[in-house]
């Protein structure tokens, strides 16, 4: 029934429906993938105000991903996104200006893009307005202003992105000048954290600091490799590859134990999988009991297909007690992990889904 009313409410104007509907198109989502009814889709979402419409247009002419690779088209989506308020969209922006790449380049307009998407609440946007404040770059110069965004980003950032910055400062990657201590700063918040490429590189770093040798960056991502979770990810994701391979040529038995291998090893989708197989019956015994607690266990791992499954069934009351609270969390846990077909589930209950979503998620992927 969901996927008719989408189908209606698209063909009637609905933005997030037709959001919704091209996203279903997009990714084969309970539909047979199809480029052009995606692309169609998308636009008509675009032409009626849908902004994440508009960035997700823009990625696709980037990356030539379901259309061909247009950089005019890209663009156009891209300052469409930004105007529109997608902080995402405003960061690329920027740092397009930053770099001089399909325009010209301009930091006064860089960093107002960048301000504007730090004051929305996205993590890098904030990093690199504190960035430009420390280094004058597009405003007068603020160290106190830096610190603050700093602050900021240290609070609320993970491990990973504590790694992308101090690789940035490392190496001098995306506009950032090199800086070995500032590296070492951004390294020590992630392994204080427990991450592992941290730690490696914030030793390493100090050794550079103190004399030693420095690595390049090619020597470094080779020692990367070696750690434990880069192994154990390796092993994870050659075990979700081979598990997809079993199902699609029909070995059940061995498509089930390497999505467990996988999903033991912290796999969301695998998870889902599973969840599914227990649902269906596939290879095991069937089990709904088993399946909403792997979609659940799923869901807390990151899986936007749990989260949005879970939506459906609060709001349906379906092996759970039907809840709408619940149901909107959900959903909006899967629009903001990039599940589109959410933002028009949410339309239904709540005026302005994107603005929620950015307002109750800290990233928009």
């Amino acid at each position: 029934m969901a996927e008719k009313t989408i189908f209606y409410d698209a063909e009637a104007g609905s933005p997030y429906a037709r959001l919704g509907l091209a996203y279903m198109y997009h990714h084969g989502k309970n539909i047979d993938p199809d480029p052009e009814l995606a692309m169609k889709w998308y636009i008509l979402s675009s032409e009626a105000g849908c902004s994440r419409a508009k960035w997700e247009l823009a990625k696709i002419f980037r990356d030539g991903t379901i259309a061909e690779k247009d950089d005019r088209m890209f663009m156009k989506y891209l300052k469409a996104a930004a105007e529109s308020g997608v902080p995402e969209a405003k960061v690329d922006l920027g740092f397009i200006h930053l770099s001089g790449n399909y325009t010209e380049r301009d930091e006064e307009s860089a960093f107002r893009l960048m301000a504007s998407a730090a004051a929305q609440g996205n993590l890098m946007a904030q990093f690199m307005t504190g960035y430009m404040y420390g280094i004058g770059m597009g405003i007068h110069q603020n160290i106190s202003e830096r610190e603050e965004l700093y602050s900021r980003v240290g609070l609320k950032g993970d491990g990973e992105m504590f790694y992308r910055i101090g690789r940035n400062f490392e190496y001098g990657l995306f506009n950032i000048d090199i800086n070995l201590s500032e590296a070492g700063r951004w390294y020590k918040m992630g392994a204080d954290m427990g991450h592992e490429k941290c730690l490696v590189c914030w030793h390493l770093v100090l050794l550079a600091l103190d004399g030693g040798k420095h690595d390049s960056l090619e020597e470094r991502e080779s020692k990367l490799m070696n750690t434990d979770v880069e192994r154990e990810k390796a092993v994870r994701d050659r075990a979700f590859a081979e598990a997809d391979l079993f199902l699609e040529t029909g070995d059940e038995a061995n498509a089930f134990r390497s999505y467990e291998v996988a999903a033991e090893l912290g796999n969301p989708t695998a998870m889902f999988t599973l969840a599914m197989m227990y649902h269906a019956g596939i290879f095991v015994r069937r089990s709904d009991k088993t399946a909403l607690d792997m979609i659940v266990k799923a869901s807390v791992a990151g899986s936007e297909d749990a989260q949005f499954v879970l939506g459906t069934l609060y709001e349906e009351g379906k092996g759970v007690k039907k809840s709408l609270s619940e149901a909107i969390h959900y959903y909006t846990l899967a629009a903001a992990n990039g599940y589109l077909a959410a933002y028009y589930r949410l339309s239904l209950y709540i005026d302005h889904p994107e603005i929620h979503v950015r307002n109750s998620a800290t990233i928009i992927r």
